[in-house]
């Protein structure tokens, strides 16, 4: 190759220090990208790419417009690259040689704070993660909005759990560590392996200890970012025991944040609960979904304040349409503490503070800042005062000027005068000239070479006493002679430069009230939570308000009763009077539903619902029954539905015991446990097995509230061994040939299977279902000639030879001695079900 341009070689020792990232060099009025950079970047945006230095060792290469480059690296960032930002630190007309440039910044998922691809309804979490002898370390922040917790913990499902609900875009650990990313995750986020060596500066909890992923984090967004970190608030400790525990499996299952089927928002119950107005309305109330409360007097504050908005329509609606002309203050200050804002951020800024005295008084009226939440409610008149100087239609750059009234700086209004007006003051100026010399064809007029001049004709310059007036003769010609005046000189002079003085001139306005507005974050910050947490809570009270919900109670008994009680999403789905409503009631004794009936009956919408009123309760929420008496719930397990881990490896039926398991190594007397058609991912007989057991040990070692649907009839002989233990079944009956789905839960199990029925729902050959008909009398003629395998014991019974003439095999001595070495009372529930499991492999050949 031939010696590289000294460009190219300013372009190799920058790109050294990052090579990790594509490199965005900024020429003149384009980003461009080289080698492979260029190669990558190109197919990602779909652009063109070119080369340099075509005719010898070309270079790849290929460019975006710095002007519109925010949309193609929000491209880039989504698509999970690091893009640094290399800028000309010098003005290149002013500058001879090679401009200096220097990154100035790296943009990274985790690491935003523009709105470069950003959902504004979800946090923006990038996530450290450090490993003692002892436990995990986890950090996380959203620098959009200055939030950061840290947790630690020595359980690895609690851990996995914890941060797979985070759903972090960025991951950031140090070489000893980088192992648990690849436990946690299957198909890991972005992710650096990085040491911090220096000690960070932050704030936290008292009840934080000292924390090396808290450093890990603050040390890696500094060094992408380049400055310090001014907007981060107090290091928060991640209570995973003062919320509701809700792992990433019943956050999926219930379908709280997104539609199972579609993966979209609507059909979840954040779409059912979401009226809120705000961006960090919508953030918060993710939040509060994902982490319910588990204080009873936590929870009866945030059910008063949704009475008091509900009971007051008119400050309800106030309070909405002043929250209606609020932006994204959270993220506007993240910006703000980065000098990263521009003129329309601030001005959205101060539109936002505009309506906050207002919004204060209406609190005060409502009596809602006496309490805890909106107390000391701040309305920011003094920042507000302070941004009123700005346009209302900002510039879309802060080197355009045009960006402060008229009437903020005398300085600037006498260059805008001199600017604009320039025109009316030559021809004024000309007119005062005319009546002063008494030459009344005095003109006045500009050429490049020595600026604006007054021009006289050759007869009267002849009797013209140019040094009487102070006229400098500049240019003879012809028939006129040309003079300048120490006054117009002074206008041209002002006149040439005022546009660009009053650019500068606001340029430096505006960095000064940038600074000025620093002040301002932790009070804006304190602000912003309470907006959200209203805005979140007035879109409950809309909610309630429209789809008649009702307060619930809270049980000291641990009983739960819910009368004519309803499925939100489905209910607003379908039309609010098809629905059919149902009950449940348990107590401390009797705490166990076994639930059978067809499929498509709404076995699964009935245990969902459940858990949806619960988390709604939780959340401060009104729920949709005509009553409800709930305990409150620590935790809520599922397992629903059926699907293989391809990229892992793991088939349906791993999934669906790593699942359960997770469930009975954690539940306790005060979780909910939802299971959907336990054991169906293997053999009948080891299903039933498998469902049975954890049913005996949820019944005798739990004592969990649990919701149990199952397709083994067999298993519903349950209920008079576990007195813990009811069968319902929702009803469905025969109508003219036809299965009709009455979505009744009744108590009892179900009378008959109606498998065939929904086969001929599903428009399945006339002969399969007719067949199937045929073999199901003959099986169940079959089945009535033998004992049906009621218990536990009979599902395993072995026949093993009982006639003393006969010889046992030494095969099934080794699996008795097996059977009976078994320590019961030390092995955990997925320890005993795996060993079950193999025995039974063992007696019929398969191990």
């Amino acid at each position: 190759m031939r010696e590289p341009t000294p460009m190219m070689k300013q372009y190799f020792s920058i790109k050294d220090n990052h090579p990790d990232s594509l490199l965005l060099f900024r020429l003149g009025d384009f980003y461009e990208l080289f080698y492979d950079d260029a190669v990558t970047a190109a197919k990602v945006l779909e652009i063109t790419l070119t080369s340099r230095d075509k005719s010898k060792d070309p270079i790849p290469m290929c460019g975006v417009p710095y002007h519109s480059a925010r949309n193609y690296i929000a491209k880039l960032i989504d698509n999970g690259y690091k893009v640094a930002i290399c800028e000309q630190m010098e003005d290149p007309t002013e500058t001879k040689g090679m401009v200096k440039r220097e990154v100035v910044r790296v943009i990274t998922p985790g690491t935003l704070i523009d709105d470069f691809g950003m959902d504004d309804g979800a946090s923006n979490f990038i996530l450290a993660v450090h490993e003692t002898d002892e436990r995990t370390e986890v950090s996380y922040a959203d620098i959009s909005t200055g939030e950061i917790f840290a947790f630690s913990t020595s359980d690895e499902t609690e851990l996995k759990s914890e941060i797979e609900t985070l759903g972090a875009r960025e991951l950031v650990t140090n070489a000893e560590s980088e192992h648990i990313i690849h436990r946690i995750y299957n198909d890991p986020p972005l992710y650096t392996v990085f040491e911090a060596d220096e000690p960070a500066d932050y704030d936290y909890e008292d009840d934080i200890d000292e924390h090396r992923a808290i450093n890990l984090l603050l040390n890696y967004i500094r060094k992408q970012n380049m400055q310090e970190l001014k907007h981060l608030k107090t290091v928060e400790k991640h209570r995973i025991n003062t919320f509701m525990k809700l792992n990433y499996a019943a956050i999926s299952n219930l379908e709280l944040l997104e539609n199972i089927q579609t993966k979209k928002v609507k059909g979840s119950l954040f779409w059912y609960l979401n009226r809120t107005e705000t961006p960090m309305g919508k953030r918060m109330l993710r939040k509060l979904i994902e982490r319910p409360l588990v204080s009873k007097k936590e929870i009866e504050n945030r059910q008063s304040i949704v009475t008091t908005l509900i009971d007051n329509f008119t400050e309800r609606e106030q309070l909405s349409n002043i929250l209606n002309d609020v932006y994204d203050i959270e993220r506007l200050v993240g910006r703000l503490a980065f000098n990263n804002v521009d003129v329309k951020d601030l001005v959205q800024l101060r539109d936002s503070l505009y309506g906050l005295p207002e919004l204060k008084t209406v609190l005060e009226s409502l009596k809602l800042t006496d309490n805890k939440t909106f107390s000391n409610f701040d309305s920011m008149e003094d920042a507000y005062e302070r941004l009123e100087v700005l346009t209302d239609t900002p510039p879309k750059t802060i080197r355009e000027g045009k960006i402060f009234k008229d009437g903020v700086s005398e300085e600037l209004d006498n260059l805008r005068d001199i600017s604009t007006n320039a025109r009316t003051w030559l021809n004024n100026y000309l007119e005062t000239e005319k009546e002063r010399t008494g030459i009344k064809n005095l003109k006045i007029g500009f050429n490049k070479v020595f600026g604006y001049y007054l021009e006289i004709s050759k007869v009267q310059a002849m009797n013209f006493d140019a040094e009487k007036f102070e006229y400098n003769r500049k240019q003879t010609l012809t028939n006129a002679e040309r003079f300048i005046t120490p006054e117009l000189k002074e206008m041209e002079s002002q006149i040439l430069t005022a546009e660009d003085d009053s650019i500068k001139l606001e340029f430096n306005m505006f960095t000064e009230l940038r600074t000025d507005m620093m002040e301002y974050i932790t009070r804006l910050q304190r602000t912003a939570e309470q907006i959200s947490t209203l805005d979140t809570l007035i879109s409950f009270a809309l909610v309630s308000n429209d789809y008649h919900l009702t307060t619930p109670e809270f049980s000291s008994d641990k009983s739960i009763k819910l009368v004519d009680a309803r499925h939100p999403i489905v209910e607003r789905m379908l039309n609010e009077n098809t629905y059919v409503p149902n009950d449940l009631t348990m107590s401390k004794d009797n705490f166990i539903y076994l639930i059978t009936g067809p499929n498509m009956s709404g076995k699964s919408t009935y245990m969902r619902q459940v858990a949806l009123i619960i988390i709604m309760a939780q959340i401060g929420m009104r729920v949709p029954a005509a009553s409800a008496k709930v305990p409150i719930f620590d935790a809520i397990y599922t397992r629903i539905g059926a699907s293989d881990d391809l990229s892992s490896g793991k088939s349906t039926f791993m999934i669906e015991m790593m699942e359960a398991n997770t469930a009975l190594q954690h539940a306790t007397k005060d979780s909910l446990l939802i299971f959907d058609e336990i054991g169906r991912g293997t053999s009948t007989y080891d299903g039933m097995a498998l469902a049975q057991a954890m049913l005996v040990y949820i019944h005798e070692e739990i004592g969990a509230k649990t919701l149990f649907s199952t397709h083994y009839h067999e298993l519903t002989n349950l209920e008079d061994e576990l007195t813990g233990l009811q069968n319902v079944h929702v009803k469905a009956t025969e109508y003219d040939g036809k299965l009709v789905f009455l979505h009744k839960v009744k108590p009892g199990a179900v009378e008959k299977s109606y498998g065939i029925h929904v086969a001929k729902l599903a428009e399945l050959p006339d002969r399969v279902t007719e067949l199937a008909a045929e073999y199901l009398s003959g099986f169940e003629n079959q089945k009535h000639d033998r004992e049906p395998p009621h218990r536990q014991d009979d599902i395993f019974q072995l026949e093993l030879p009982l006639d003393d003439s006969e010889t046992v095999s030494k095969d099934d001595k080794q699996l008795l001695g097996e059977l009976t070495a078994l320590d019961l009372n030390n092995m955990t529930p997925m320890e005993a079900l795996n060993t079950l499991h193999g025995l039974v492999n063992k007696a019929r050949g398969e191990g």
